[in-house]
């Protein structure tokens, strides 16, 4: 399987350094994966990783783990070791299972780069239900709540209806904030550009700010009760490779609270989330091909000097304890 890269280094776009928030590694030959899982990916190994980085110009990366390995976290503490040992600049996002994870394993993360925890709503069979959700957060939280006080830990929650978050704002509110947990959620908020809406305003044109849960999400971020990853605009939007369509989403986000987001590549750019049957999730699924030069290009453009290094360089820092 052949992962396609573009051709030109953007070291131009990263002069104070460039933090990919967001990435998967999938070796498999090292690592098996979960029996129960949702997606069957390709491998996508290391030295992969390290080439897409080296052209791009990042410097530090978060490496998420994949759901494809379950709540072993495992293969995720060797990854980061090993990336460590070439680019020590690298975080991990773990996941676990809150009914049976204890306070020595949490440390044990820690020790070994993890900074956060990933919800894994396809085991909670909550993707389409807000109320299993409410529970996954509830859950999560009180697992790590006791642990993370000094060690700045986050808790990322991503799924694919944005409307949900009116009735989800209660929890992060009186659940996740007095706790000091910060929340992350990926790829836009599953926010949709113009060209995935039919949302249109006096003028006929598209107005994303009518979608549902935008104005919920907005209100979150401007709190500074939630971070929001710039990731995967492939997923919200149909115009590869610049995504011009998302820029009026970008800029909205950056004006309610510039020091609430980040970036990451989601590389090796997974397909879509859905919930998919057994046969599906066992059979190795091709990853997406994705102009990522094109689109930070394009991103740059939106984003003032001072907008841009606190979304590459300060807020991942602050977040992932660098």
């Amino acid at each position: 399987m052949t992962i396609a890269y573009t051709n030109t280094i953007a070291s131009d776009l990263f002069p104070n350094g460039g933090w990919d928030v967001h990435h998967h590694i999938f070796d498999p030959k090292k690592f098996t994966y979960a029996p129960d899982r949702h997606l069957t990916p390709p491998p996508a190994t290391i030295p992969q990783f390290l080439v897409f980085k080296s052209r791009l110009g990042i410097t530090n990366s978060v490496l998420t783990h994949g759901l494809s390995y379950g709540a072993d976290c495992t293969s995720l503490k060797s990854f980061v070791a090993e990336l460590n040992t070439t680019a020590p600049a690298t975080r991990g996002v773990g996941v676990i299972d809150p009914s049976t994870v204890t306070g020595d394993e949490l440390s044990a993360m820690h020790a070994a780069g993890v900074r956060g925890i990933r919800v894994n709503l396809y085991k909670y069979q909550a993707m389409h239900d807000v109320e299993s959700q409410k529970t996954a957060l509830r859950e999560h939280a009180r697992a790590i709540r006791g642990h993370i006080d000094a060690k700045r830990w986050s808790l990322a929650f991503t799924h694919t209806h944005p409307e949900f978050w009116g009735e989800l704002s209660p929890i992060v509110e009186e659940v996740l904030v007095p706790a000091g947990i910060a929340l992350v959620t990926d790829h836009f908020a599953l926010l949709k550009g113009g060209s995935m809406l039919n949302i249109n305003s006096e003028n006929g044109k598209v107005d994303v700010t009518q979608q549902p849960g935008f104005r919920e999400i907005l209100e979150l971020v401007c709190a500074g009760h939630l971070y929001i990853k710039l990731s995967a605009p492939y997923r919200v939007s149909s115009l590869a490779p610049g995504y011009e369509d998302l820029r009026p989403v970008v800029r909205a986000f950056v004006e309610a609270n510039p020091e609430r987001i980040l970036w990451g590549s989601d590389w090796p750019h997974t397909p879509h989330m859905k919930v998919r049957t057994r046969e599906e999730a066992l059979r190795e699924t091709e990853y997406l091909v994705v102009d990522d030069l094109a689109w930070l290009k394009s991103l740059r453009s939106w984003l003032s000097t001072e907008e841009w290094h606190l979304m590459m360089v300060s807020n991942p820092k602050t977040l992932y304890g660098w």
